[in-house]
């Protein structure tokens, strides 16, 4: 069982099942992973006001993972380098990039100009994993994000446009809002509660 949490703190544990060292941090804790704690992480207990965005390198690429509760082996995520604690009710925005255009596999990339996570770059059809690309808190104001599609063989950028995320005070999800910044080679589903499946869906670029 694990041990009692805060509700908004969270505690990291040097060993699998909530033993070994404990490190507390608290909801706004933005950490990069230094020295000899890197990767070391093996366990973590999250209050219940809180909520834990993690990736496994420092420039927050790698696998990426989202932890809301108790969870006594986080080692899926390959070596922890970096997380930050939000409340829990702060939706993490991601993206997983499909082609529809019969190119090859990781032919076409999908750059995004991420609200507090930086330039995320994704491939078309690059295995199953998503990768973030903003954070919204709960009844936030709306997100204008970036984007850009590039054909990776020709060196051609397909589009340039941006996305508008908003909150959804019925639903408690984020949508995806388009306007005409949106670009029509591009059609978007929704996958959770703020998890969208991007699809390229016309190759030619916007004139």
């Amino acid at each position: 069982m694990a041990p009692a949490v805060e509700p908004t703190a969270v505690n990291f544990y040097t060993k699998k099942d909530f033993e070994g060292e404990e490190y507390p941090y608290a909801i706004d804790a933005d950490v990069s992973v230094t020295g000899e704690l890197n990767d070391k992480f093996l366990s973590v207990n999250v209050g219940s006001a809180a909520k834990v965005i993690a990736w496994q390198h420092y420039n927050q690429t790698g696998i990426y993972k989202e932890w809301e509760d108790d969870h006594p082996d986080i080692s899926d995520i390959d070596g922890l380098s970096r997380f930050r604690v939000v409340s829990s009710d702060t939706r993490a925005i991601s993206f997983i990039f499909k082609d529809s255009t019969d190119g090859d596999p990781k032919q076409y990339s999908l750059k995004v100009d991420a609200r507090d996570v930086g330039s995320v770059l994704i491939l078309s059809d690059d295995g199953e994993g998503y990768r973030l690309v903003g954070i919204l808190p709960s009844g936030g104001p709306p997100i204008t994000t970036g984007i850009y599609v590039r054909d990776e063989k020709s060196k051609v950028y397909i589009a340039t446009g941006s996305i508008y995320f908003q909150w959804n005070a019925s639903t408690k999800q984020v949508d995806i809002v388009e306007d005409a910044n949106f670009p029509k080679q591009l059609e978007h589903k929704r996958t959770g509660d703020s998890a969208f499946e991007i699809t390229l869906v016309d190759n030619k670029p916007t004139e």
